[in-house]
């Protein structure tokens, strides 16, 4: 699944006259990759982020529709759909193949890691979501910084901007919201991860009343990612904006995935 699923995730709209939307330019980067482009566009509740090349060019976006996550890819000219369903089979499926590995273990090796995966499933993580009282300015954005831990350590720094000081942001943050809830009813289908990192975040996301206008992703005490917006404007889209383009074929999430 495309790590793209780590962060805010977004929608399609139907058919419909265009209305005030936003549009929100990001740029991303980490100590491994330069900075790359990402644009999302807002409106009538519904959220689309595009990854933009070098070029300017969008080379693939996430949509979130009908309880749905949407990857394109405008180059191979392909969707895949990735539901509560979806998800539970696959996982379905990634268990059925661990429990057939396992059992052409020798019994020792087979007790041994029978026992680490019991203690996993059973194992519960903590994650809260915190001010942690310091303000800072992105741009000409004034943020105050919130931290996102698991276990008492630190995952995530956002700094949020109060929705009343963006440009759309009543629309902004109420689209985000709506995002991270869908989200989360579609990685519920897979109880690992619902145990895991990802559906914790959006929860902690949700509570945001604000939108966070830079998010760095921390291990080890370092920042290993960092995204930050560097524009917010108000503008009317359109409904294809949100749609699937027309042509476009639905390959299988297991294709998709074993080519990220």
């Amino acid at each position: 699944m495309r790590s793209i699923l780590a962060g805010i995730l977004f929608l399609v709209a139907g058919t419909g006259a265009a209305l005030a939307g936003v549009v929100v330019h990001m740029s991303k980067g980490n100590a491994d990759k330069s900075a790359r482009q990402e644009v999302l566009y807002a409106q009538d509740g519904l959220l689309r982020v595009d990854e933009v090349d070098d070029k300017g060019q969008v080379h693939e976006f996430t949509l979130i529709r009908d309880g749905a996550i949407w990857e394109v890819d405008t180059q191979k000219r392909t969707f895949t759909k990735l539901d509560k369903a979806a998800i539970a089979g696959k996982h379905g499926e990634m268990e059925q193949q661990m429990q057939e590995a396992i059992a052409s273990m020798p019994p020792e090796q087979r007790a041994m890691v029978e026992q680490r995966m019991k203690a996993m499933q059973q194992q519960k993580h903590d994650f809260e979501l915190t001010d942690t009282g310091r303000s800072e300015h992105v741009g000409s954005y004034a943020c105050k910084v919130w931290q996102a831990t698991r276990d008492g350590k630190p995952m995530t720094e956002y700094c949020i901007a109060p929705k009343g000081s963006l440009a759309g942001g009543d629309e902004l943050v109420a689209a985000t919201h709506k995002a991270a809830t869908i989200v989360n009813e579609v990685m519920s289908g897979a109880p690992s991860m619902t145990r895991g990192a990802l559906s914790p975040t959006y929860k902690l996301y949700a509570k945001m009343d604000g939108f966070p206008v830079s998010t760095k992703h921390v291990m080890g005490g370092q920042s290993r990612e960092e995204s930050t917006v560097t524009s917010i404007e108000k503008k009317s889209l359109a409904a294809d904006q949100f749609a699937i383009p027309k042509g476009y074929i639905e390959a299988p999430m297991d294709k998709s995935d074993s080519e990220d």
